[in-house]
């Protein structure tokens, strides 16, 4: 749970009002730092995260290490694991945990020795640094030049095997043709080959048909059962709540929009709520639940449209007066509501449009009722005397 809630921190910070200038934060022993050229600077007795453009660490790191940006050095020792990822990737300085890293160009260079395993993927990979672990290793091609204790694997297309290569494991390579390793290497009983087939793209869309089919029984029960669920609550609330629906009749057959109107300020002031929330580290802890209330508004106004829509066009055909007839309408417009919200293109606009009108029916009841009733211009003040 520590990670993420840390590199979610991280992600605000790089969101920060000024992106050209470094933003960092120091927390529990460990580290953040954020901006268009972002470097630690310090010794991080924890771990460190690092986003930018540019991005260094600047000093040593005694735990793990999560760096992000377009170029990225890891250019001091970390005692923990290496995580980086961007454009070009430099390691320079020793890593006493794994390394796991990608971009466009990875350099590991004759300095950078690596204690456990190394995960490395990208287009040009130079491996010039020893690995006490395994190395696993993608790529379109590598040049290797340093000394690997562990096994190896290897997805790509070329290998070029430098003076101080060699690998004490396993050896196993996956590559469209044949790579040769030399016995200065690895020995040839501990090497293995594998051809890299081409996809087969039309068995590949026969099974995707395939699980298609499997997976449209599950998708209508999914769908059966979120219209039952709105049909339950709305119910609950027509049975439960009768003055409250009958206010809520009355305001949606008046002022059509005006209220539509009004459902658009109430659905950005709830949907306002979570990045407002993000800004701050102590408003993080309220995200989940304010997160949970947008939700709750917006499934009960989408309610609260449907069902008032749905009464007004029946009312247009047939009276509709009592209980189970107001339970037919919501049925009727649950259904229909929610089948034409799967046409293409258009679904998606009537459902939003159902969604404000609901809103909107909250927000004229919130006003209207904080509103003093207006008096008129013919009453008196009580105490008052006529001359």
């Amino acid at each position: 749970m520590r990670k993420p809630i840390s590199i979610l921190l991280l992600c605000l910070i790089a969101l920060g009002p000024v992106q050209a200038q470094q933003t960092r934060l120091n927390l529990g022993g460990d580290s953040y730092a954020a901006g268009q050229s972002s470097s630690i600077g310090e010794t991080v007795p924890g771990d460190a995260f690092v986003a930018g453009f540019d991005t260094s660490l600047g000093g040593d790191v005694g735990g793990d290490a999560h760096m992000a940006g377009f170029n990225v050095a890891a250019d001091k020792p970390v005692q923990g694991d290496l995580y980086a990822a961007g454009f070009s990737v430099t390691i320079s300085q020793p890593v006493g945990g794994d390394v796991t890293a990608f971009g466009n160009n990875v350099r590991v260079q004759p300095g950078a020795a690596i204690t456990g395993n190394a995960r490395l993927s990208g287009a040009g990979i130079d491996l010039a640094a020893p690995i006490a672990g395994a190395a696993l290793i993608s790529a379109e091609t590598l040049e290797l030049n340093a000394a690997v204790q562990g096994d190896f694997e290897f997805f790509g297309n070329k290998i070029v095997f430098g003076p101080q290569a060699s690998i004490a494991g396993t050896v196993r390579i996956h590559a469209p043709a044949a790579i040769e390793v030399p016995a200065s290497v690895a020995p040839a009983d501990k090497v293995s080959f594998e051809v890299l087939q081409s996809t087969d793209y039309a068995g590949e869309a026969g099974k995707t048909a395939e699980h298609v089919m499997r997976g449209i029984w599950p998708a209508i029960w999914a769908v059966a059962i979120w219209w039952l669920s709105l049909v339950v609550l709305g119910a609950l609330v027509i049975a439960l709540l009768p003055r409250v629906t009958a206010t809520f009749e009355d305001r949606a057959a008046s002022r059509p929009l005006r209220t539509l109107g009004l459902g658009v300020l109430g659905f950005a002031a709830a949907l306002g709520l979570v990045p407002v929330t993000a800004m701050t580290i102590l408003g993080i802890v309220l995200l989940p639940f304010v997160l949970l209330a947008a939700f709750i508004l917006c499934v009960l106004a989408y309610l609260t449209g449907v069902y008032l829509l749905a009464l007004r066009a029946g009312r247009s055909f047939a009276r509709i007066d009592t209980t189970p007839k107001r339970l037919g309408a919501l049925v009727v417009g649950t259904v229909l509501a929610g089948l034409i919200g799967m046409l293409p293109f258009l679904g998606w606009l009537i459902s939003l449009l159902l969604l404000t009108f609901g809103f909107g029916i909250f927000v004229r009841s919130l006003s209207e009722r904080a509103m003093p009733a207006p008096r008129s211009g013919r009453q008196k003040p009580a105490g008052t005397r006529t001359a």
